[in-house]
């Protein structure tokens, strides 16, 4: 009898181990993605520029103001575009784009939305820092700087102030970069569509990351159709405030003044996308 007592037993133990092995290595996987989120995370619709994107939040399309950076301009009605306005928003694309987890995290020394309704975030890629990145490799500058009490300028600056030493970017051209924003006139020869990085600062920058950014699936993928529509795609895809998703055609009415947001080799590919066609 108390053998079939003891086999009894080692049965059920056996059974009760099988099922709980896999719950064990959900927590894990659970574990190991909520470590890539600070603060919430966020769906993304698109990247703006070097300092703003639309995301997904609280249920409806919202654009997003990066907190304490200033990029160069790139759509700007007065200013037009600025030097490494462009290069600034490929970067943050490529950042953005290439994450598996993109989340918002709002400074509680401070406001959540700016007088625009735009929200004011600091903005994390698989938990690092898309500010602090943009500012080491010398695309944008710290600005609009309100409160002296917020969360991360401390480090902002120290990261402002290795981009300095080392002349990367926007800190290449002297008088370049000023409290109030950018001088295009500090950038002698250059003009809208050139590459201002002069030194190759950047090119290196992004080659000292390029591990990092390996380390995505979808990295390659990503690269090659940022560097197809940066290079030869013209179909412009915008999204409107209300999350309307539009294309426009070359020579369409309009064209020259759509803020694009995605670029398309072909109607076919914004449709796919869900882009409907613009007027």
């Amino acid at each position: 009898m108390k053998k079939i007592i003891g086999l009894f037993v080692a049965a059920a133990l056996f059974v009760l181990a099988g099922c709980t092995e896999p719950n064990t290595l959900t927590s894990s996987t659970t574990g190991s993605n909520e470590q890539k989120i600070v603060g919430e995370q966020v769906e993304v619709v698109s990247v703006m520029d070097g300092d703003t994107m639309k995301v997904k939040y609280d249920g409806k399309v919202s654009s997003v103001r990066f907190l304490l950076i200033d990029a160069p301009e790139m759509y700007h009605k007065q200013l037009g575009e600025q030097p490494f306005g462009k290069e600034a928003q490929k970067r943050n694309r490529d950042l953005i784009n290439n994450a598996e987890v993109v989340s918002l995290e709002f400074d509680k020394t401070g406001d959540k939305k700016d007088k625009y309704g735009r929200l004011l975030a600091y903005v994390y890629v698989d938990g690092k820092s898309v500010q602090e990145q943009l500012i080491k490799e010398g695309l944008v500058r710290v600005g609009y700087v309100y409160n002296k009490q917020a969360a991360h300028l401390d480090d902002y600056y120290k990261a402002q102030d290795e981009a300095k030493a080392a002349n990367r970017g926007i800190w290449q051209y002297p008088g370049y970069v000023t409290n109030r924003g950018f001088v295009k006139s500090k950038v002698p020869g250059w003009s809208a569509g050139q590459n201002p990085d002069k030194n190759g600062s950047l090119e290196k920058s992004v080659s000292t990351n390029k591990a990092t950014q390996a380390q995505s699936k979808t990295t390659s993928s990503t690269n090659n159709s940022s560097t197809k529509s940066d290079e030869a795609c013209t179909i412009k895809g915008n999204i409107n405030a209300k999350g309307n998703k539009n294309y426009f055609l070359p020579g369409t009415n309009n064209y020259d003044n759509v803020q694009e947001e995605k670029m398309f080799c072909s109607e076919e590919e914004a449709q796919k996308a869900g882009f409907k066609k613009g007027s």
